[in-house]
């Protein structure tokens, strides 16, 4: 391995927020670093676009996380463009709108005495089958009945996820459910209200960090400090070849929109750009059967439309989840309920998620279709906006947003990773460069760990996200 002090150069693969927190800490420690990116922008998948004086976040990114350590970086880091922005998110299912994560009364004074009464006697069955019967939890809709029973599941869990996905909760791994809902279930949501008198729930959730400008902002801020401190970031320069001598890797190289190529040497990487891409551009080729294993592993992308409405407020939701099977979308959020500085005054605006497949018969559409898709189905079926109040429109279409968890998924994954580490000067980080859902601040952090470990430290970097407790909440003594 490169002893620590021999690391005077660092390269950079993608400007997101992990590839940048990266170069961030190199750069503090005195290590030239270049940061190499495909698309025009920093920010990656948690980019902001501005449109004739609205704001969008490609997707609603919000700043959470349990780690003091990361809040103080990241206060120091946005200074006095952080604002406390109040989060409600809401699930919309059969007409009226349920709280998430779900709370026990709320889905009582909603869905009625009846259905409560079933919801309870299914989550007993689902106990007693996974639980006395062991019948084990492999997929995603075992997860789901085994934390919630099967009544809730397909109201609150199994449309919104297979829109989502694409396919059959079914056809999904358990794990997805695990990363995201761990700790979080009926049976805990019970207990917390009836069996905990000694301990109280800490909500991470009531309100949150975010840059007033939008979130892109981290980046941009990031990108920024880089450069003041003597580093690069290159826009527009894919990464088309990662040459190594079978124990490091050399050098990166990139491609010009005019087809130049360009090799860029440094002592050792960072990678966030897709595992999957990072795996099949080897020079040499890396072994067949790791190449096999990269092109069984796929993303869900996704498109957003974006619509600038003549309105005050549509709902005060910083997430809104459309259950609804029907509804060709999956969520809403509106810019506006989490900065003012988001939009001109007196108007409003929607970020609405599609989610989809690269060549599929959605991303096939051409956006108007889209764009008309949306808003007819906020008009005419959930009468959320009428179509006069819709001021302008576009949309965003984003690739290789969400790893996809299918079954089998585990062993290909294992297969790259194992690949990846034999390269001693060469760290992966982020959603794409770990093919692990992560949220930004998980992504920041990975970033941050492994620019610490090209300097010495020796952190796991898959740990980050992988606590047992809910990721937005965290249990106190009381008085405590």
């Amino acid at each position: 391995m490169t002893p620590p002090d021999a690391i005077r150069s660092v390269v950079v693969m993608g400007a997101g927020p992990g590839g940048l927190a990266a170069a961030v800490h190199l750069a503090r420690h005195d290590v030239k670093t270049t940061v190499l990116e495909a698309a025009p922008f920093v920010g990656g998948l948690a980019r902001t676009i501005v449109r004739d004086g609205y704001r969008f976040d490609l997707g609603g990114h919000r700043w959470f996380t349990k780690n003091e350590d990361l809040n103080r970086w990241f206060r120091d880091l946005m200074k006095d463009e952080l604002i406390m922005v109040p989060r409600i998110s809401r699930i919309y299912f059969g007409g009226k709108f349920f709280l998430y994560p779900i709370a026990i009364m709320n889905v009582l004074a909603n869905a009625g005495i009846f259905r409560c009464i079933s919801a309870s006697f299914s989550f007993l069955a689902a106990q007693i089958r996974y639980g006395i019967f062991n019948k084990p939890v492999v997929t995603m809709k075992d997860a789901f009945e085994m934390q919630f029973g099967a009544i809730l599941y397909e109201m609150f869990f199994q449309h919104y996820s297979e829109k989502v996905w694409g396919r059959p909760c079914s056809e999904m791994s358990c794990d997805w459910v695990t990363q995201r809902t761990k700790g979080l279930s009926m049976l805990a949501t019970l207990k917390d209200a009836l069996l905990r008198p000694k301990e109280k729930v800490v909500s991470l959730i009531d309100e949150f960090m975010y840059p007033r400008l939008g979130y892109a902002r981290i980046s941009e801020r990031m990108a920024e400090e880089v450069v003041s401190k003597g580093g690069a970031v290159h826009l527009e320069r894919p990464v088309v070849r990662i040459t190594h001598d079978g124990r490091r890797v050399t050098s990166v190289v990139t491609r010009d929109a005019g087809g130049v190529e360009e090799a860029h040497v440094a002592d050792a990487f960072v990678s966030s750009i897709p595992l999957t891409l990072l795996t099949q551009i080897m020079d040499p080729p890396a072994p067949p059967d790791v190449i096999e294993s990269a092109r069984s592993l796929v993303f869900r992308d996704v498109i957003t439309v974006n619509l600038m409405l003549d309105r005050e407020q549509v709902t005060n939701d910083t997430w809104l989840y459309i259950h609804d099977a029907e509804i060709p979308f999956a969520r809403i959020h509106e810019p506006k309920n989490w900065s003012l500085a988001m939009v001109p005054p007196g108007k409003t605006s929607l970020v609405i998620e599609v989610f989809c497949t690269y060549g599929d018969a959605t991303w096939q559409k051409p956006d108007a279709e889209i764009v008309g898709m949306c808003v007819r189905a906020l008009v005419d079926k959930l009468g959320f906006i009428e179509e006069r109040e819709v001021l302008g429109s576009f949309a965003i279409r984003a690739r290789q947003a969400y790893p996809v968890y299918a079954l089998g998924y585990a062993e290909p994954l294992r297969a790259l990773k194992d690949y990846v580490r034999g390269f001693e000067n060469l760290e992966i980080i982020g959603r794409g460069g770990t093919f692990r859902y992560n949220n930004a601040d998980h992504s920041i952090e990975t970033g941050l760990l492994a620019g610490q470990n090209l300097l010495g430290a020796r952190h796991d970097i898959d740990l980050v996200n992988a606590a047992e407790e809910y990721l937005e909440e965290k249990r106190v003594r009381k008085g405590g």
